[in-house]
């Protein structure tokens, strides 16, 4: 599981999404059913520490600060709530709104939200409290006129106060960390030197590479998605 929060974080430093469903997959094989949303969040932590370490000076705060916020009001909801809602519904849901978010082209509109990222961030942190993944603000970051770094580390650092909140939900909803404490420690450390592999990485990837790359990620994980909504339904 520490190899798997290297791979994780160098994964997810180097393309900004991937990471998290490796170790989702490990915690999964390894860990209770009660545990692994809880642990997933935990184990991330790292990577998210990492890549917000690494890569800091390239933060949009106009874009992570709106995002952090709305996390504060989705996450704790969706800790509350956990997984009892219809996953087959979820993953439908999300599985088709990224892949319209990656593909779709340009509508040629905007939002008339003055901070769009806040509903962004409740949203997204909603269903990540829920199912570990919320692929509502990943496919998004695509559509802006960022660069690869700044989308690197504009995603880092978001998801690096959501999962604080989602920590801090799942304990004040009765989930122990506490036996798992040794664990996540030495994940930590694994992640930041994971995220440490993925700027070495992401630094000599081609911009084209990169979102090419970013796409097809995120198209394998809706397509998987849509598969877990069509076995479970």
């Amino acid at each position: 599981m520490v190899l798997s929060s290297f791979l994780a974080a160098a994964i997810s430093g180097a393309f900004a999404i991937g990471g998290g469903f490796l170790m989702m997959g490990v915690c999964a094989a390894f860990l209770p059913i009660a545990a692994v949303v809880p642990m997933h969040s935990a184990l991330m932590l790292g990577t998210s520490v990492g890549r917000a370490y690494f890569f800091w000076r390239y933060v949009q705060w106009g874009i992570a600060g709106p995002f952090i916020l709305g996390c504060l009001f989705g996450a704790p909801a969706g800790t509350r709530i956990y997984v009892t809602l219809p996953e087959a519904l979820i993953a439908l849901v999300v599985g088709v709104f990224m892949l319209a978010a990656v593909w779709m082209p340009p509508l040629g509109w905007k939002p008339r939200l003055r901070h769009p990222f806040f509903l962004v961030g409740l949203v997204h942190s909603f269903l990540s409290a829920l199912f570990s993944f919320g692929g509502v603000m990943q496919p998004l970051m695509l559509r802006l006129r960022l660069d690869r770094l700044q989308v690197v580390a504009t995603l880092a650092v978001s998801l690096l106060g959501m999962n604080l909140f989602k920590l801090g939900g799942y304990a004040a909803f009765g989930f122990d960390f506490r036996p798992y404490g040794l664990l996540i420690a030495v994940s930590l450390l694994a992640g930041v030197a994971g995220s440490g592999l993925g700027r070495r990485i992401v630094e000599r990837l081609p911009e084209e590479r990169f979102r090419l790359a970013f796409k097809g990620i995120m198209t394998v994980l809706a397509v998987q998605l849509l598969y877990r909504a069509w076995t479970a339904a």
